[in-house]
């Protein structure tokens, strides 16, 4: 088997391979353990060029700030322009290494052609987005073709396509039109600097509830503080835990019982060392996403013995089984969200249960060893 260049770009998942914060986390630990088991050769990352990157901002400018970032990183052009810097990045390789890139923001197969065999590593797609309640519905159908265009191209030119999960597996294979054979699920792992040790009296009675998303409102988070006012009338010493937006979002009023614990990163001791504290003493995470294309967020609380509540779609119930790690509910039911977690916070020994499956579960299928030999074993069948 030939060893793999990685590359990684775009401000949309990160320009550093390594850095803590890219692809949430998933590009240093994914392309670490594929470097410790001697299956990389590299990892590079890249970035648009400065006036590049200002030209399609430019190209592109809006009023509402959420709306222009996301038609920046849609353009076409600047996709092809990262595309040159992949160019760059490789001048100098001789085909003697095989190409993996993350995601479909750029091409790497336009860039080596038939010298080297590229393959793809992901966690969501294009499609997936623009059908989730959360994508903007005021982005023009030509914007949205432009761009369904261009990663039509890049997944047909790829030698295979790996997926974080089956349901994404289907979608490139539905909504792409790609070969089956050619679509490898291989799951992900969670981004700890090692998996937690089991606690066997972990207390599921403390009616903590732990939630971790930075971005707030795809995350949930807005229905999940309007569920928690209806628990807290009814389960008086529930308390919400909320981690990741850097303060309370303007225009979120302060609720009673919600402790906002800003953002926390991993690679810096103290925050690692909160974070632990609050899976510790968490009874339950609940991550009610209006869009999640996949969600590492819950496979970390389970490996802390955390049962979860996660919307039912997506790859979440493959992520969450419910009835058995946890609990799947209606996206954006609040109702049903707040009457999900009275009824598990009631009920310590069914999160117990679900807690010590969970991290079964994680230990099983969800940890970056197990998927690097998925990988593996991809790599060494047919193409």
């Amino acid at each position: 088997m030939r060893q793999l260049i990685g590359i990684c770009g775009s401000g949309l998942i990160g320009t550093d391979p390594w850095d803590p914060q890219s692809w949430s986390g998933s590009s240093p630990s994914f392309f670490g353990e594929c470097r410790d088991r001697g299956l990389l050769k590299e990892a590079v990352g890249i970035d648009a060029p400065f006036h590049w990157k200002g030209f399609y901002a430019l190209r592109n400018y809006l009023r509402d700030s959420d709306h222009w970032k996301r038609l920046f990183y849609m353009e076409p052009g600047y996709r092809r322009v990262l595309t040159r810097e992949v160019r760059r990045a490789l001048d100098s390789r001789d085909g003697e290494h095989d190409i993996l890139q993350l995601g479909a923001m750029y091409n790497a197969k336009e860039v080596v052609g038939t010298l080297a065999r590229c393959y793809s590593y992901n966690d969501g797609n294009f499609c997936m987005g623009v059908r989730s309640p959360y994508f903007p519905k005021k982005i023009p159908a030509a914007r949205i073709e432009a761009t369904l265009d261009y990663e039509r191209g890049v997944n047909a030119s790829l030698d295979r396509i790996f997926t974080m999960s089956e349901y994404l597996r289907k979608s490139f294979i539905d909504d792409y039109g790609i070969a089956p054979e050619k679509v490898v699920n291989i799951g992900a792992g969670i981004n700890l600097p090692s998996l937690p040790a089991v606690v066997e009296d972990k207390d599921y009675e403390s009616g903590s509830i732990l939630f971790i998303g930075a971005d707030f409102y795809r995350k949930g988070g807005r229905h999940l503080l309007d569920a928690f006012r209806i628990v807290r009338k009814r389960v008086g010493h529930a308390a919400l835990h909320i981690v990741g937006p850097s303060r309370r979002p303007e225009g979120v009023r302060a609720v009673e019982g919600v402790a906002w614990h800003g953002f926390l990163r991993k690679d810096q001791a103290q925050d690692l060392q909160q974070l632990r504290r609050l899976f510790e003493q968490a009874s339950v995470f609940v991550m009610p996403s209006l869009y999640e294309p996949f969600g590492i967020a819950p496979l970390e609380a389970m490996a802390h013995m955390v049962p979860c509540v996660v919307t039912d779609d997506w790859a979440l119930p493959e992520i969450v089984p419910s009835g058995v790690c946890g609990e799947n509910v209606e996206c954006g039911n609040v109702e049903q969200l707040a009457e999900t977690l009275i009824a598990l916070l009631r009920d310590p020994a069914r999160l117990q249960s679900y807690g010590i499956a969970g991290r079964r579960w994680v230990e099983e299928r969800y940890t970056w060893p197990r998927v690097v030999d998925r990988l593996v074993a991809a790599l060494d069948g047919p193409v």
